[in-house]
């Protein structure tokens, strides 16, 4: 008994509190304590939920971006489709010569020639020239150029000459002889026009 009163105890506890202290103050604001380690992995998950909430808000505004690119493509497919209706995807020869005889009989230009000239190829599409002696007055080849400009099919008047007709009947009026160049559009597909489709 004597020897247990003379034993230590005191300085056990003590060591024992300092021993505790110490534990607590490792788990608690040690770098690599459990709490901070734990403070650190919070740390980490809060970032990576700021990083993948900033990626969503992209995400929803790419997709928002992305319907109106799609419209606005649709939108230049319809477009395009309307123009290739202009230009047709074949060259029908008689059909354009009827046509342009229609058109100069409907304001009774007279024609003397009309013959396809030169077929002219480019990237998307063909250029067909037809060339025209006609004899009319000054206001009815103006009047057949605009006729011409307003025609569903897509033809232009390329290039033109005029001079006093020959005719010895029109020597004192006003008739012209002009020699005229129009130039007729064939569409040429390519692959582009596969790409267009898959926007309807």
């Amino acid at each position: 008994m004597e020897k247990l009163k003379k034993f230590p105890f005191i300085l056990i506890f003590v060591a024992y509190l300092g021993y505790t202290g110490v534990q607590y103050y490792d788990f608690n604001f040690s770098s690599d304590g459990q709490v901070e380690q734990q403070q650190v992995k919070m740390k980490q998950a809060h970032d990576e939920l700021d990083g993948l909430r900033k990626k969503l808000a992209d995400g929803q505004k790419f997709m928002k971006t992305l319907e109106v690119k799609k419209s606005e493509l649709r939108l230049q497919a319809k477009k395009l489709s309307e123009y290739q209706g202009m230009l047709s995807e074949g060259l029908d020869v008689p059909s354009l010569i009827k046509l342009l005889l229609t058109e100069t009989k409907k304001i009774q230009l007279k024609v003397d020639r009309i013959e396809p000239g030169r077929r002219i190829p480019k990237e998307y599409y063909l250029e067909q020239e037809f060339k025209l002696d006609i004899k009319g007055s000054f206001s009815q080849m103006v009047l057949f150029a605009q006729r011409v400009s307003q025609l569903q099919r897509i033809l232009r008047i390329e290039s033109f000459s005029f001079k006093p007709s020959s005719a010895s009947t029109a020597r004192s009026s006003n008739q012209l002889d002009a020699l005229l160049s129009v130039r007729a559009y064939q569409y040429t597909p390519s692959k582009e026009d596969t790409m267009a489709g898959s926007f309807k």
